[in-house]
């Protein structure tokens, strides 16, 4: 006798009165599917019209509320979006209108160039500023910090 056997044979089986006293705690699928919204619609006039009889009956009612809720808060939030977008910088920069902007950059190429291609020229003399400031504790090219009374 393999040991499956007499494993199988060891496990006490329930009862009559022990299979009937079981509970059903609602594992099994009744109704129609979660995604099914013809289906879904007349438990949903139910939840609000009618008041449920059993369980079943309410758990369905709820699983259609629900489906339509999903349903109405997403769209709600995407219209929100489009009706009275964001000022974020962020928003303008990865919201969904920019995104054929983003793949013609990337496949042509963006027009200023992302790192600088050469030196820029700038008008102040960094050094001789840092050695002024370090030697007198203030700028002598400068213009002068107090306000002038009119």
């Amino acid at each position: 006798m393999s040991l499956l056997a007499t494993s199988l044979r060891r496990i006490p089986r329930p009862s009559g009165a022990a299979r009937m006293a079981r509970r059903c705690l609602g594992d099994s699928v009744t109704g129609p599917g979660s995604t099914d919204f013809a289906g879904n619609l007349p438990h949903l006039r139910n939840f609000f019209m009618k008041p449920a009889v059993s369980y079943g009956e309410f758990k369905q009612q709820c699983i259609a509320v629900r489906l339509f809720a999903f349903v109405g808060t997403c769209s709600f939030c995407v219209l929100s979006l489009i009706m009275s977008p964001p000022k974020s910088s962020y928003w303008i920069r990865y919201s969904p209108s920019y995104a054929f902007a983003y793949i013609r950059d990337g496949i042509v190429g963006s027009s200023p160039p992302l790192f600088l291609t050469e030196k820029i020229e700038r008008d102040t003399d960094v050094p001789e500023i840092a050695k002024e400031l370090i030697a007198t504790r203030r700028l002598l090219s400068g213009g002068s910090d107090s306000e002038e009374e009119h």
